[in-house]
C-alpha cells in the first residue's frame, strides 16, 4: 500500500519535468522547421506537412498520458 502512495506522491512531485521529457522531440521538430527551409527550401512541400502531422499526434499522445497521470494521482 505503501508503494502505491510513494509512487504517487512522485509522479504528483515530478509530474512537470516528466511532461516536459516527453515534449522534446516536438521542440527538435520544431527546430527543424526553419533549418529545413534554410538548407533545403525545394524539399519544404513534402516534409513539413510530414513534420506538422507528426507533432499534432506526439501532442495528442502527450495530452493523453498527461490525464492519465491526473487519473492515476486522483485515485
Amino acid at each position: 500500500m505503501s508503494e502505491s502512495h510513494d509512487f504517487k506522491d512522485s509522479l504528483r512531485q515530478n509530474r512537470r519535468i516528466l511532461l516536459a521529457i516527453l515534449m522534446m522531440p516536438v521542440i527538435g521538430m520544431v527546430i527543424a522547421i526553419p533549418l529545413i527551409f534554410w538548407r533545403t527550401p525545394k524539399s519544404v512541400t513534402v516534409v513539413i506537412p510530414v513534420i506538422i502531422f507528426l507533432i499534432i499526434q506526439y501532442s495528442l499522445l502527450v495530452f493523453w498520458i498527461s490525464k492519465k497521470m491526473n487519473q492515476l494521482m486522483a485515485e
